[in-house]
């Protein structure tokens, strides 16, 4: 290579290490706050499966079946996971801390980071508690 080409070779690889930047606690704060609104949304629907299961529960469609201890189980241990779903929701709102400030820059990134593992496991839980409520209020053709 000819000393501009190592020149030029150069100056793009330092522009490109130096411009290489790690997400602030500022920015991870605000993403965990964004999944925090989402998760409001879809408690929404945790809720309104349950009251579908809960009712279902009462209903003579499931009180005339055969096999109705069976299918009444299933339907109390649904809702026994949408309640643990939204409890785990609730625990994690009363522990976190929206105004953290800690002593640097680094520790409020590591707080906020260690409460993006915490949000995205609810929204894991949120997600399939939703789906297998979902499947089990279609089976039984709950309005």
């Amino acid at each position: 290579m000819n000393r501009l080409n190592m020149l030029l070779f150069s100056l793009v690889t330092v522009l490109f290490f130096s411009c290489k930047t790690d997400p602030d606690s500022k920015a991870v704060r605000q993403e965990v706050l964004n999944i925090h609104d989402k998760l409001m949304i879809d408690g929404e629907k945790v809720i309104k499966n349950k009251m579908k299961l809960d009712s279902l529960l009462v209903s003579d469609q499931i009180k005339l079946s055969a096999d109705s201890a069976v299918k009444r189980q299933k339907i109390s241990d649904m809702i026994i996971r949408l309640n643990a779903a939204d409890e785990k929701m609730m625990d994690w709102m009363h522990f976190f801390k929206d105004d953290f400030r800690g002593k640097t820059e680094q520790e409020d990134l590591n707080y906020y980071k260690s409460e993006m593992v915490k949000i995205r496991a609810v929204e894991d839980s949120y997600i399939k508690v939703t789906r297998a409520s979902d499947s089990l209020i279609k089976i039984y053709n709950v309005k």
